[in-house]
């Protein structure tokens, strides 16, 4: 046996080990110092990234990008893509795109209680908090972010900041209820320092439809969420923009600059058409050169509005109005006449002049015809038809027997001689014609219009682009729903190739509806000196209630089947889900206790009687359901806490043994959760740009309406299912014309936009405007040109 003294020693040396071991396992964090940390946690993903490119994956190297279509992808792209921002949590669900919760074909009748701001980190928010009248409809509404240029020039003088939220009622009676809202048309907001005032505006219906208007500094995100039972409507805005300069990819320069043309571009500008060649440092009055300079060809009096360029370059026709009229911006027939020159301005002379207008003159492959549309009579409505002349002169021939309802314009040709050209009816009716070589005529657009069954799918094509050996050509084709457009590709007889763009509607899981039928709050054990238990509140996830003389504690459980409320995004001090009351602590001073938590986040109830009762009254069942909206918005500071009386949902009443025995009130009938409704998936809006010289078409995509940002895709199409992407980016301006040489991508950009959804190709922009050149193959880009006001037209030979 070891001496004592040995196996002292051992025992000394093994404790210090296993007490390091201990203390080595143990988290030594004080409660104090965890819950700070988590609130720095909580900070950070508020806070917004500090990277500001948006979109697209980074790498090293240039990949090929899914298209909207499905197939395989081409060539990888030669236009690195730039990164993509690392995402805000704090941020889910907003964005630019214009925004609608609930249904929207419907009126609600109800009265608008009170309008609160608020503030994260991450963003600022309204709430506005309404009293649906019983058997109401649901409240459904809309929201958009649009330049304050874009309003009336009244409401615009108003607003502060150069950008205005709108948030649309159109479903809002304007009734006794409406009327009896205790708020004001201008609303004053304290402690935010974004969203300081907002006015209401009655819409232009004189019976129902009201408008909120918020004035911002600059586009920001927005979320516009619902919640029900009680019915509040939240608009959240981040307190960053995205939005930098190099977000528009398409209006940033490469390190090389604009790459070199091998011939002229051919502009109109002020009425006038303007000879634009790379290198050339002088312009006119209103043009400055970037990178290439212009020479006006034309310098009259007159009017120029179109013009097409032969396929050798060599000859420009164009249509001359009277001076000072211009046929797109006038309502009534315009005289006009086809007109012919050199590239250079030289030999400038009247080519056709038949009826009493002139319009979208198009050459042939082969540059031997001039095709063009004609109003022949001079009446209105404009009723045109189409002509073709040959290039060096002769009598025109018209292409279309006799007269019907179609007015017909935007020709184009195909190979062998054949013409495609787009047609409107007075009565809204839109459709393409195709003319053959051998003069029939057959109505392609009508089989594109519906669908295998029938059914309408597109309301209107637009004009239609063919590639320049005419062997194929695209168009526009306008959603019978009015929500954008798609791309639709065809051969030269007339068969659809593909759809670009396509989309589709989805419906979403429909939101559990919380049971109307009451629970009974829990029944607590007796103290040791035999005083009375209270209940638990009903309707909150979490309730609990304390009581400190006598002592009974009892925690509530949700009713069966109720949903259980998502997460708050974005909310530092507020852990609890944005639904109703979500957590709803009662603390008793005495046996009795009755409190009502009405649209606050935390609500505290101090009991003074003998029984306890605690109510969170902002949903009678079960938290309010959140609808069409990726997550709840969640008050973020728990400062404002509303009480409301008179609205007990349980009575306990004393037995004979001291237990008190809780009876069910009858609870207010809930809020009907609306209908789902429809999701759309898929691009906005696809447009073509234009055909490179071997028969690819570069086309434009748009992901969501917007009033304000664009955000765009470029692709190339290379045939059926074969799509790249080579470009994206988002911008606050316009995107016009654009015109193809050889990988050389030329178009024009617009420093503002047209009214409206972005998408739609600006045919009269309006302010400031450039154009640009892209090669494709090499990634050089870079301005050509700046101009005052708006380039009308862009052409240039293949």
């Amino acid at each position: 046996m070891k001496p004592f003294s040995q196996r002292l020693s051992r025992t000394l040396l093994v404790l210090p080990l296993a007490l390091l071991l201990a203390l080595s396992a143990c988290d030594l964090t004080t409660v104090g110092e965890t819950e700070q940390i988590a609130n720095i946690e909580t900070i950070r993903a508020g806070t917004p990234s500090p990277t500001a490119t948006p979109t697209a994956t980074p790498t090293p190297s240039p990949t090929a990008t899914a298209t909207p279509t499905v197939g395989p992808t081409a060539t990888p792209s030669p236009t690195p893509l730039p990164p993509t921002p690392t995402p805000n949590p704090a941020l889910l669900g907003f964005g630019f795109c214009d925004q609608r919760v609930g249904p929207l074909d419907g009126r609600f009748s109800a009265r608008l209680l009170a309008a609160d701001a608020s503030g994260a980190p991450a963003f600022e928010q309204v709430t506005l908090r309404f009293e649906l009248a019983p058997g109401s409809a649901p409240l459904g509404a809309m929201a958009d972010c649009a330049p304050v240029t874009d309003l009336d020039a009244q409401v615009a003088a108003d607003l502060e900041g150069a950008y205005a939220l709108r948030v649309r009622l159109p479903g809002w009676l304007r009734d006794e209820a409406f009327r009896s809202s205790p708020i004001t048309a201008t609303l004053t907001f304290s402690g935010t320092r974004l969203l300081t005032g907002a006015r209401l505006l009655p819409a232009a219906d004189p019976d129902a439809g009201v408008d909120l208007l918020i004035g911002l500094p600059e586009p920001l995100p927005f979320r516009l969420t619902v919640e029900r039972n009680p019915t509040r409507l939240t608009l959240a805005v981040a307190r960053s923009s995205p939005i930098v300069a190099a977000s528009d990819q398409l209006r940033a320069p490469t390190s090389g600059g604009p790459p070199d043309l091998d011939g002229p571009a051919f502009i109109i500008f002020d009425g006038d058409i303007w000879r634009v060649e790379a290198g050339q440092r002088d312009a006119g009055p209103g043009l400055a050169p970037v990178a290439a300079g212009a020479t006006n060809l034309t310098a009259s009096p007159d009017t120029e509005t179109a013009l097409a360029v032969s396929p050798d370059g060599a000859r420009v026709a164009f249509c001359r109005s009277a001076p000072g009229l211009d046929p797109a911006d006038a309502e009534l027939p315009v005289p006009g006449v086809l007109w012919i020159m050199n590239a250079d301005g030289s030999g400038a002379r009247p080519l056709a002049q038949v009826g009493v207008g002139c319009a979208d003159p198009a050459f042939s492959p082969d540059g031997a015809r001039v095709a063009f549309a004609v109003d022949e009579t001079g009446v209105t409505p404009i009723q045109r038809t189409l002509y073709a002349v040959p290039l060096e002169g002769g009598r025109p021939q018209r292409l279309i027997d006799g007269n019907d309802e179609w007015s017909r314009f935007a020709p184009q040709w195909l190979e062998g001689g054949a013409v495609i050209f787009a047609a409107e009816a007075q009565d809204g009716r839109s459709t393409l014609f195709l003319r053959n070589p051998r003069g029939e005529i057959s109505d392609v657009g009508a089989s594109a219009l519906v669908n295998d069954t029938g059914e309408a799918i597109y309301r209107a094509l637009g004009r239609p682009l063919a590639a320049p050996d005419g062997s194929r050509f695209a168009v526009e084709a306008l959603r019978n729903d009015g929500l954008g457009a798609d791309l639709l590709v065809f051969d030269a007889g007339g068969g659809i190739l593909e759809v670009i763009g396509a989309a589709r509607e989805v419906l979403p899981t429909p939101t559990p509806t919380p049971s109307p039928t009451p629970t009974t709050a829990a029944t607590g054990e007796p103290a040791a000196t035999g005083a009375p238990t209270g209940g638990a509140a009903e309707g909150s996830p979490t309730a609990r209630a304390t009581a400190a003389a006598p002592t009974a504690a009892a925690a509530a459980t949700p009713a069966a089947g109720t949903a259980t409320p998502p997460a708050a995004t974005g909310s530092p001090t507020a852990p609890a889900a944005a639904t109703g009351s979500p957590t709803a602590p009662a603390a008793a001073a005495s046996p009795t206790a009755a409190s009502a938590a009405t649209g606050s986040p935390t609500a505290r109830a101090t009991a003074a009687a003998p029984t306890a009762a605690a109510a969170a009254t902002g949903s009678p069942t079960a938290p309010a359901n959140v609808t069409a909206s990726p997550a709840a918005t969640a008050t973020p500071t728990a400062s404002a806490t509303v009480t409301a009386t008179g609205m007990p949902t349980a009575s306990a009443t004393p037995e004979q043994g001291g237990t008190p025995t809780a009876t069910p009130a009858p609870s207010p009938t809930l809020e009907p959760e609306p209908p789902a409704e429809p999701r759309r998936e898929g691009p906005y809006w696809t447009r073509p740009l234009a055909w490179d010289a071997q028969g690819r078409l570069i086309y434009l995509t748009t992901l969501c309406a917007s009033q304000v940002v664009q955000e765009y895709q470029v692709y190339r199409w290379a045939g059926a299912r074969r799509s790249e992407m080579i470009l994206t980016g988002s911008s606050l301006g316009g995107i016009g014309a654009a015109a193809m040489e050889g990988q050389r991508l030329l178009y024009v950009l617009t420093d503002t936009a047209p009214p409206g959804a972005r998408g739609p190709q600006a045919r009269r922009p309006r302010g400031p405007a450039s154009l640009w050149a892209w090669d494709i193959a090499g990634g050089q880009r870079g301005e050509l040109l700046r101009a005052e006001r708006g380039i009308r037209a862009l052409n240039i030979a293949p």
